[in-house]
C-alpha cells in the first residue's frame, strides 16, 4: 500500500504528460521581401558590367500557440522561432514584431491555448520556407 502514491507520482511525471510541447506554430504564411538593390560589377578591364540580383529575406506571419500562460518581454523573444528551408537546412529568426495591440510596456501576453500572431524574419535564402516552429522554454 505504500508504494501507491509512489506509483502515482511517477504517472504524474511520466514522459508522456511531461513531452506536450510548450509552443505549437498552428499556421503560418510566408513573406519574401525582395532585395530593393543589385549588386553591380563593373570590370574595367573587359568593359563588362554583372549584375547579382541577391537572394530574397525570408520572413513569415505565424500564429502560435503556447500550452503555459506567460508573460515575456518582446524584443527578447527575437529567436524563438526557426524555420526550416526546402533544402533542409534551419535558421533562427533574427527580428519579429508584434502588433501594437499585443503589446503593453514592451511586454506581450501569451494566454495558454489562445492564438497569437508574430511576423518574424530569418534570413536571405533561394530555397523557400517549408516549416516553422517555436521554441518558447
Amino acid at each position: 500500500m505504500k508504494l501507491m502514491p509512489l506509483l502515482l507520482l511517477t504517472g504524474i511525471f511520466s514522459p508522456i504528460v511531461m513531452a506536450q510541447p510548450a509552443c505549437t506554430v498552428t499556421h503560418f504564411e510566408t513573406i519574401n521581401i525582395e532585395p530593393t538593390r543589385e549588386a553591380v560589377k563593373y570590370d574595367q578591364q573587359s568593359q563588362t558590367a554583372e549584375v547579382h540580383h541577391q537572394q530574397p529575406m525570408r520572413c513569415a506571419s505565424i500564429t502560435f500557440q503556447t500550452s503555459h500562460t506567460l508573460n515575456k518581454v518582446a524584443r527578447a523573444m527575437h529567436n524563438e522561432f526557426e524555420a526550416k528551408y526546402a533544402d533542409m537546412t534551419t535558421a533562427q529568426s533574427h527580428l519579429i514584431k508584434f502588433s501594437d495591440d499585443a503589446l503593453d510596456s514592451g511586454y506581450v501576453q501569451l494566454r495558454r491555448n489562445k492564438p497569437q500572431t508574430v511576423y518574424a524574419c530569418f534570413s536571405t535564402s533561394s530555397t523557400p520556407i517549408t516549416s516553422i516552429k517555436c521554441k518558447f522554454e
